[in-house]
Formats: C-alpha cells, sequence, structure tokens
C-alpha cells in the first residue's frame, strides 16, 4: 500500500491512511489542469505558452472509534490546520516518492448516521505552487586522484536518494547525469569547505560564488523562488552563524538557472565537496 501523510509546518505527522489518525476516504490528487495564453486568429488560436495555477485538492476523512477518540483526532488535525495558517507556515502531503506543500484552507465535520461509529471530515488542501515534488540526491566527494578506484570512491549516492542515473567521463571532474524527467528542475547545492570559491558549469552556463569557504563552513545554493531570499545563497559556520553571500555570486553567469530535463554533463573542480538536490516537478504523484 503506498504512504500518503501529512506533516504539519512543526512536525506533526498523520499517517492518511490508517485509523490511527484519520482514514482518508477519497482525495482528488491526481486531477491537475494546465492554462494557456493565446492569440486568437480568424481560425483557432496561437499557444504562446501554458501556464498553472495554485491547486486545490478536497479531501474526504472517516474518523471511527469512540467519540471522545474521533474528536480528539479532529480537533489534533484541524488544531495543526489552523497553526499552519496562522503562522503562514506550509505544511506538506507525501504521496509515495513526492510531495506537494501548502495549507488546509477549509474544513467541515460531519456526523454520519450510521449507528454513530465514524464521523466525517472534509477538507481542502490548497497548493500555492501547483506541482508536486519528487527529490533526487546525490553527494559527489572531492576527487581520489590516483586512486585504486576512482568511481566508487569519487562519487557516492545519498542513502535516501531514489535513484540516479550517473557516470565518470574522461577526467574525475566530468560527470554525466541523467535526471529521467522531462523537464528543467530547480536544485539545491550544499558546497563544504575548504575551497578557495564555489563553481561549476553546465553546457554554457558557468554557475560560480566568488566567496572562499573555510574549514567547518558550508555554502547552500536554492533556486526555488519560493524559498526566502535570505535563504537562497549563504554561508553557515560551524557555529551555526549565517552570512548572505548574494552579491558574491559572479556576473559571468546565472547561479540560478535550473538544472536541465534528461542528460547532462555537470563540470567542476572536484576540490572539495557538494551535496545536490534536483526538485523535479510533477503533475500528479506517482
Amino acid at each position: 500500500m503506498i504512504n500518503v501523510t501529512y506533516t504539519s509546518s512543526r512536525g506533526k505527522v498523520f499517517n492518511l491512511l490508517s485509523f490511527d489518525s484519520a482514514k482518508l476516504e477519497k482525495a482528488d490528487f491526481n486531477k491537475y489542469s494546465w492554462g494557456k495564453e493565446v492569440v486568437s486568429r480568424q481560425f483557432g488560436e496561437i499557444v504562446n505558452r501554458f501556464t498553472k495555477s495554485a491547486q486545490s485538492f478536497d479531501c474526504t476523512f472517516k474518523f471511527k472509534g469512540s467519540q471522545a477518540s474521533r474528536k480528539a483526532l479532529i480537533e489534533a488535525f484541524n488544531f495543526e490546520s489552523e497553526y499552519d495558517i496562522c503562522h503562514n507556515a506550509v505544511g506538506r502531503i507525501t504521496w509515495g516518492k513526492c510531495y506537494i506543500e501548502g495549507y488546509w484552507i477549509s474544513a467541515d465535520t460531519t456526523p454520519v448516521d450510521d449507528g454513530g461509529t465514524y464521523t466525517q471530515l472534509t477538507k481542502t488542501f490548497y497548493a500555492p505552487f501547483p506541482f508536486w515534488i519528487e527529490e533526487q540526491k546525490l553527494e559527489i566527494f572531492p576527487s581520489m586522484q590516483g586512486s585504486e578506484d576512482e568511481t566508487t570512491k569519487g562519487y557516492v549516492p545519498s542513502e535516501n536518494r531514489y535513484g540516479y542515473s550517473y557516470s565518470y567521463g574522461g577526467a574525475p571532474t566530468t560527470i554525466y547525469i541523467d535526471t529521467d524527467h522531462y523537464k528543467d528542475s530547480d536544485f539545491k547545492v550544499i558546497a563544504y569547505g575548504p575551497a578557495p570559491s564555489v563553481e561549476w558549469t553546465i553546457g554554457t552556463n558557468h554557475y560560480k560564488v566568488d566567496y572562499a569557504l573555510r574549514d567547518n563552513q558550508y555554502m547552500v545554493i536554492d533556486s526555488r523562488q519560493l524559498t526566502p531570499p535570505d535563504r537562497q545563497l549563504y554561508v553557515a559556520n560551524e557555529s551555526g552563524a549565517i552570512t548572505n553571500v548574494f552579491d558574491y555570486r559572479s556576473s559571468v553567469g546565472d547561479i540560478f538557472k535550473r538544472f536541465p530535463a534528461g542528460k547532462f554533463i555537470f563540470n567542476y573542480p572536484r576540490t572539495y565537496g557538494l551535496q545536490l538536490t534536483l526538485f523535479k516537478e510533477r503533475s500528479e504523484p506517482r
């Protein structure tokens, strides 16, 4: 059975397919639509581009058990939903390998006339960013020049990755990556010091931040538009102190340019380690 959970902004997890919390009877998580911007012609239209609006999902839950336990579970669920709303902090629905973030913006609790054995709760989940996200994660360690096994020591996938195709080219700084996806992706890169700067190249775009990292420092580069501005490009010290390094990005390339779909070559010096997460956008979960 597929795993379906809701995690509030405070980290409270509800298993939506278990009567221990709530039983999800029905939901339209696979519903989606694209909008279009067109120019009318005498016959038909010319499509300039496709768009996608924020998405809302209608969900129906069934709570069983004693009246007291049902009341407590529904109150706990709605309490977390209201907390997220009041603090403008997103929660997350996870369906298998994918998740979508947003808020429960409506609720209606209805006693059901069936011997009084369950209570029905209908809620609407509003997702401002209308895509389900499937993450792919990998780690690239500093090059083991002259090692007897460059492939295994130089590039080790994270334990929690969903699968990632990669291989080395003729040089240890050339890495071939296959995202196995149909559209470009936002990314998050964490680079670990020491490093004189952080940089890599994909195609003709050169990603570079001209800021030196010391031991026990790391740099975070997050291309997602919904990421707060002070968390898009910063350096963190061992103490937890954060320095915004947005103004140190190179003017030669676009540091936030999304990674391409399908197969591409990732080049970087490999004198320092990287953790890379790609956020692959999907219209429906899988």
